[in-house]
């Protein structure tokens, strides 16, 4: 079983930090490593508990998220946790943030199943920008989804897609909406043995280790319709 994506939380309101873990609790692929309310802790915390991901409010109550970021990256080096950023909308302090060396923003009025994608994200090492660019254009609140990781795109990896039977093509488009191996049995009336030897085929075949990297191949190369919500996996234990 691939180990969980370990998600450190930093909110100055507990009652907010809750929330958060409420809905990374959903997905078993994801486990929260500990919770701070301000830089300082986040800091501490990241000594100790060494987080994949490290999630923040932007509005949270006196944190200083440039300063935050820019401590970690100057204690933890390329060692740091992935920055993600929770924000009302993308305004200059995000994108100096940004700068700065966190690794994505989101918007705070994203589903729960875009938040989910983008931890998975920023976990594999892809920036995650759900919002507009820095270029001044308004900030509708929606932003582009799939973010700048997801799209698609050509060359060797849109190519080892030919791989795939149709069938394999079918399986790993509805893997990549978020569908576990019973809900993609059910969908395609398939045995679910079946289904996960076809999960398991279209890995190797595509040379991915597993079902986050399988989300992530099917949204940069085009295999989901643009537009299409980019969720996270839910069934860790199956290939």
């Amino acid at each position: 079983m691939t180990a969980p994506v370990r998600v450190l939380l930093v909110d100055a309101r507990s009652i907010t930090r809750a929330g958060i873990r409420a809905v990374l609790e959903q997905d078993e692929t994801i486990a929260v490593a500990g919770e701070a309310s301000d830089a300082a802790g986040a800091e501490r915390e990241t000594a100790g508990a060494g987080p994949d991901v490290l999630l923040a409010d932007a509005q949270s109550p006196g944190l200083d998220v440039i300063g935050m970021v820019t401590a970690l990256a100057t204690r933890f080096g390329a060692g740091m946790p992935g920055v993600l950023l929770m924000t009302q909308h993308t305004d200059e302090a995000a994108h100096q943030a940004l700068r700065a060396g966190a690794k994505g923003v989101v918007l705070n009025r994203a589903t729960p199943r875009q938040l989910l994608a983008a931890v998975h994200m920023v976990a594999a090492g892809y920036a995650v920008h759900a919002g507009p660019g820095p270029s001044g254009h308004p900030d509708r609140g929606d932003g582009p989804w799939p973010p700048a990781g997801c799209r698609p795109g050509a060359g060797p990896e849109r190519a080892r897609a030919e791989l795939l039977t149709r069938r394999e093509r079918e399986v790993l488009r509805l893997l990549a909406r978020g569908l576990s191996n019973a809900e993609i049995s059910a969908e395609l009336v398939l045995g679910e043995s079946t289904v996960k030897s076809h999960v398991q085929h279209l890995l190797d075949k595509l040379r991915l280790r597993n079902r986050v990297h399988a989300v992530i191949y099917a949204h940069r190369t085009g295999l989901v319709p643009a537009g299409c919500a980019c969720p996270g996996p839910r069934q860790p234990a199956e290939p």
